[in-house]
């Protein structure tokens, strides 16, 4: 009998935890997004160095795109890594930009700005975006 007790008392105690652990109700006006919980989120995007009508991205223009477009957006810095894509037995050259960005609209409307300058200028050549919730740990 006091071995039950003793279950039951901790059985109430880890609830009463529990219960107190609750989040307060958002704030009004908050609306649920994808990564609602997530505070920093990265953006990869992949460039295609090879535009639609064959004229391709030479290493400056790159270069000028990268310090002209998306630096002024994301001074804090960036990561572009060079990549190769393999298909059908041809390989493509690209740039890979890994940007960790608050979880805000300013951001990610700053992500749709470039995307949008890259393919405006480089005769509609390919830029694929994916987003990852990220926790930064110092």
């Amino acid at each position: 009998m006091l071995a039950r007790s003793l279950w039951s008392a901790v059985f109430l105690s880890l609830a009463a935890i529990g219960a107190a652990a609750q989040t307060a109700a958002p704030a009004p006006g908050w609306q649920a997004t994808l990564w609602a919980d997530s505070v920093m989120v990265q953006s990869q995007l992949r460039f295609d160095l090879e535009s639609p009508d064959g004229t391709g991205v030479s290493d400056q223009q790159w270069a000028t795109f990268v310090s002209e477009t998306i630096l002024p957006r994301f001074p804090d810095g960036i990561t572009v890594l060079e990549a190769r894509t393999f298909r059908a037995a041809r390989a493509t050259g690209e740039r890979l930009v890994l940007i960790v960005h608050p979880n805000t609209p300013d951001a990610t409307g700053k992500v749709v700005e470039i995307k949008t300058l890259f393919s405006k200028r480089f005769a509609g050549a390919a830029v694929d975006h994916l987003d990852f919730p990220v926790r930064v740990v110092d």
